[in-house]
């Protein structure tokens, strides 16, 4: 009796212009156990067998020491799946994992927002100066 394995295909992203996120690379754990991950982008796991699993994936840092936490309970059929994980825009949120071509970076809009009223306080003192 062979046991059938599994792939589980995992595209790990970050948020444009988040180059901080290029100094590591992201955490995984399949049901509890540690797994090398190459870097960010297309990772691929032959390791899975059939069935339902967790996954949890993360960023380490500084602090908090886990940045952009995500799990997701999958049922990873014999032919395997595909999984999306999108890095936070803001240290203090949540990752993304779900679905390909539908994770967002959480908090991206926050700093935008952050941005626009920065530049917005610049060019008004800028004004007031003259």
């Amino acid at each position: 009796m062979s046991i059938a394995m599994a792939a589980l295909c995992i595209d790990l992203r970050r948020p444009a212009g988040a180059f901080l996120y290029d100094m590591t690379k992201p955490r995984l754990t399949i049901d509890g156990y540690d797994v090398p991950v190459h870097d960010w982008g297309q990772n691929y796991f032959d390791v899975v067998v059939g069935g339902p699993h967790r996954v949890e994936i993360y960023v380490p840092y500084v602090f908090p020491r886990r940045v952009g936490r995500a799990k997701l309970d999958v049922m990873v059929p014999e032919e395997g799946v595909a999984l999306e994980y999108m890095a936070p825009s803001i240290t203090f949120a949540k990752g993304s994992l779900g679905a390909p071509g539908q994770q967002k970076s959480s908090g991206f809009k926050a700093v935008w927002a952050f941005t626009i009223v920065m530049l917005l306080l610049v060019l008004a003192g800028v004004i007031l100066r003259r």
